[in-house]
C-alpha cells in the first residue's frame, strides 16, 4: 500500500490533504506540533476507515524530523509521498515584525521545509523513486503587503523547491510546489471582517478556497508524473495579475 507522510496534519490544508489521502487508499502520517488536535484528526480518519499514524514533532527541529522519519519507515517500510503542509504566519510590515516572530517564521516554513525534506529525501533516493509537494503560497511568488517575514519565507520555499527538483529529478524524485492563496482554514481565522471582505472583493474569484480545493491540487501535484520544480497557484486568480 501507497504511504504518505503529511505535515501540518492538524488542521488546515494539511487535515484536508491527510483525509483525501486515506479515502483514496493511502496509509498516511500525520504530524504536528500539538499533540490534541493531531490526535483528533487521527481518530476521525482512523473512524472513517483510513489506515493512519499520528506523531507529534517540530518540523524546526531535527531530532524531532528523523525520529518522525524513522517512526514511518519502521511502520511501513516506505514513504512514496511527502506532503510538507507545516507552516505559521505572523502578520506586519518588516518594521512591525520582531526579531522572535522573524525566527520562529524562518524556522518553521523555511528551516523546516529543509529538513524535512532531506530527511525524507534520503530515503526516498534509496529507492529510487517518490514525490513530494512543499506547501508554499502564492505570496511566495508576488510578494504580498503586510507579511515580510511570511512572503521571504515562502519565497524560499518556492525556490529550494526548484533547486531540489533539478537536484534529484535523476535519482526518481520529483519536488513540486503548491501555491495556494486566501484559504479558509485556522490560519486565516484570525481576520477581522473588513480584512476578509476586502481580499474576497479584490480577488477575481471573489472567495477563499476551501482546504478541500488545496487538498485536491496537492494530491494531484503528487501523482503528475511529468511535473518536477513546478509551482501550482490555487489562488482565485492572484498571481495573474497580483490583486493583493
Amino acid at each position: 500500500m501507497a504511504v504518505a507522510l503529511i505535515t501540518g496534519g492538524n488542521s488546515g490544508i494539511g487535515q484536508a490533504t491527510a483525509m483525501l489521502f486515506a479515502q483514496r487508499g493511502y496509509q498516511v502520517a500525520i504530524a504536528a506540533r500539538r499533540t490534541q488536535p493531531l490526535e483528533a484528526v487521527r481518530d476521525a480518519i482512523a473512524n472513517a476507515g483510513g489506515t493512519v499514524m499520528s506523531i507529534t514533532a517540530n518540523v524546526a527541529i531535527l531530532a524531532e524530523v528523523n525520529q518522525m522519519v524513522d517512526a514511518v519507515i519502521a511502520a511501513w517500510g516506505h514513504i512514496d509521498t511527502l506532503i510538507h503542509a507545516a507552516g505559521i504566519a505572523h502578520a506586519g510590515t518588516i518594521l512591525d515584525t520582531t526579531e522572535a516572530q522573524w525566527d520562529e517564521t524562518i524556522d518553521i516554513n523555511l528551516k523546516g521545509t529543509y529538513l524535512v525534506n532531506q530527511s525524507v529525501l534520503k530515503h526516498m533516493v534509496d529507492r529510487g523513486q517518490g514525490s513530494i509537494v512543499n506547501v508554499a503560497s502564492d505570496a511566495g511568488l508576488t510578494g504580498g503587503r503586510n507579511l515580510a517575514a511570511y512572503c521571504a519565507s515562502k519565497g524560499g520555499v518556492v525556490l529550494l523547491t526548484k533547486a531540489m527538483a533539478l537536484d534529484h529529478a535523476r535519482q526518481g524524485v520529483r519536488v513540486n510546489a503548491l501555491c495556494p492563496g486566501p484559504v479558509d482554514t485556522p490560519m486565516t481565522a484570525g481576520m477581522s471582517a473588513a480584512e476578509m471582505a476586502h481580499w474576497q472583493e479584490m480577488l477575481p474569484i471573489q472567495r477563499f478556497a476551501s482546504a478541500a480545493e488545496v487538498a485536491e491540487a496537492a494530491y494531484f501535484l503528487a501523482h503528475a508524473e511529468y511535473a518536477t520544480g513546478s509551482c501550482l497557484s490555487i489562488d482565485g486568480g492572484n498571481t495573474a495579475g497580483g490583486s493583493i
